[in-house]
């Protein structure tokens, strides 16, 4: 297989608004050979089903209840084995880390470079995946999210298993950090990140149930973080990423999950007449023109990250990401209605 030949793989718990115009992007932007979207049960049922006349690469859909039963697990088994108590974190925000992590064990003839991308992350004015320089071939992630913001608590959590389990320094950026939303995974590296797991906790159960019981042990863990320190400590000529000033410094993240103002400025933009959020699927290529409109003169977006939960609702801005606090969409963003001038920060 081709170096430039390689599958999408996205975990979805929801099938929202912006899935078609996310999945039509991927597609427009990067032509994989196939999609992959793990999704519970209904959700994956309905996809398969509505997704017909989407204009999207081949799109395969996988029950993540069932989806490592080649491995003899379920996700009921799987989530048996974490037992935090009360925590921010649910199993299933576990589990879904571990299908980014694993899909190698679910998917059949899955390609051996693959990309995970988040569900909510709709690509604009983008990044190449594919990298050729002279007679190499890179397979490069963009930095999209900045160290200057987040809980520092749980980041000192990701540290403390990075070092512990993988036994590697954790891969560290000046500017941004390696939680960008989307990431290239090569099965020879998850393969022996995967024996490192067992080995750490010398035993022969299977790695998918150790990551989970990891999470007992050190109360969370970063998929894309451990993933790119162990590549970086085991094969750094496989690891590439474009600094977070040249794609990250333009990347919006807000809350829409079909109620939001972005949604609410596209309908108008479409003058549509329908009310329901349910039925309110536009394309990549509405979303895209809008998208043109909307920003005329001024730089382009080069993602637009789509929250889903109300919370983003309520943080106080000083919880709140900088891809935030930039966002023209964002409701607590002081700048957010007629003047869309990204407001004034002091990095620390």
């Amino acid at each position: 297989m081709s170096q430039k030949t390689f599958d999408f793989v996205i975990p979805l718990f929801r099938i929202r608004w912006n899935t078609r115009a996310v999945l039509e992007g991927i597609t427009t932007h990067y032509q994989p050979r196939a999609i992959h979207v793990i999704a519970p049960t209904p959700e994956a049922q309905a996809l398969k089903k509505i997704s017909q006349d989407w204009q999207t690469a081949p799109l395969y859909t996988h029950e993540e209840e069932t989806f490592f039963h080649k491995c003899g697990l379920t996700k009921e088994k799987i989530c048996a084995e974490l037992d935090l108590g009360q925590s921010l974190y649910t199993p299933g925000w576990f589990y879904q880390q571990l299908l980014k992590l694993g899909a190698f064990e679910g998917i059949e003839d899955l390609s051996e470079w693959y990309v995970v991308w988040d569900s909510d992350l709709l690509p604009v004015d983008t990044w190449q995946l594919i990298d050729e320089q002279e007679q190499t071939t890179k397979h490069s992630f963009a930095l999209i999210q900045h160290n200057g913001w987040g809980n520092a608590n749980i980041v000192s959590k990701w540290d403390k298993w990075i070092c512990s389990v993988l036994g590697v320094v954790p891969l560290t950026d000046h500017e941004g950090t390696f939680v960008p939303h989307h990431m290239w995974f090569k099965q020879e590296h998850l393969k022996s990140f995967a024996r490192q797991i067992n080995t750490y906790y010398k035993s022969t159960a299977h790695w998918l149930l150790l990551m989970m019981r990891s999470a007992n042990e050190f109360g969370t863990f970063s998929e894309y973080w451990s993933y790119v320190s162990w590549v970086a400590a085991q094969a750094t000529d496989d690891l590439a990423f474009y600094p977070y000033e040249q794609y990250g410094a333009t990347t919006e993240r807000f809350f829409d999950d079909g109620t939001g103002q972005f949604s609410a400025a596209l309908k108008r933009h479409q003058s549509s007449l329908s009310d329901s959020v349910d039925s309110f699927s536009p394309s990549y290529a509405e979303v895209a023109s809008f998208i043109r409109d909307e920003y005329g003169s001024d730089a382009m977006p080069s993602s637009l990250s789509f929250e889903s939960s109300p919370r983003h609702l309520k943080k106080d801005r000083k919880n709140m990401h900088i891809e935030e606090l930039r966002s023209r969409w964002n409701p607590r963003n002081p700048n957010a209605a007629d003047d869309t001038k990204e407001p004034t920060l002091t990095l620390t």
